[in-house]
Parts: structure tokens; sequence; C-alpha cells
């Protein structure tokens, strides 16, 4: 049951971006922190078997899956003042693999 509310927190900390979750850093911050950027893919991976289908679960995916895509394109905005720190040189691989795993949830 733990397990189970971690990956709901981690996910709920992230739609609201709370502090020290991806989207805290990235919108707060300006900031690519990599470990919480795992430990989000990892929630969502997870949540594909414990809540398919969930209503609240998928609109706060959308939400998130949105709010990474708009910061990464903001950032290579030239009329945009935002720049993401640590932004690692294999972002697009890092897109990709948050697509790979929002799109399992919605398959699942």
């Amino acid at each position: 049951m733990g397990f189970i509310m971690d990956a709901l927190k981690i996910l709920n900390d992230n739609f609201e971006a709370e502090n020290h979750s991806f989207l805290y850093y990235l919108h707060e911050k300006d900031y690519f922190h990599e470990t919480a950027f795992d430990e989000l893919c990892s929630c969502i991976s997870s949540l594909c078997c414990l809540y398919p289908h969930d209503e609240i679960v998928s609109a706060q995916i959308c939400f998130i899956y949105g709010q990474v895509l708009r910061h990464i394109i903001y950032h290579f905005d030239p009329g945009d003042l935002s720049r993401i720190s640590n932004l690692p040189s294999t972002y697009n691989e890092k897109l990709e693999t948050l697509e790979r795993i929002v799109a399992e949830y919605f398959s699942s």
C-alpha cells in the first residue's frame, strides 16, 4: 500500500509543482533535475498497473506531460527569457522516455 501512496504522492506533487518534484525544479528553478525526472517516470510507469484509466490520474499525467513539453519549448524560444540549467544534451532521449511511459499508461 505504501508504494501506491508514494506513486500517487509523487504524481500529485508534480501536478502541484510542490517542492522537490520534477515540475517544481523545472517551473520554479528552471533546472532539469535528473533524479526527480527519473522518479516521475518511475511513478507514471508504476501507475500503469495500479491505476489504469483513472480519470484523475490520467488528467494529472496529461497536465504534467504538457508542462514538461512547454518548458522545453520555452527553453529554445529566442523570445522567451527562461533557460533551463542542467538540461542534458540527451534531452530528446529523456522526452522520448517520458513519451513512451505516458503512451504505455494510456494503452494499458
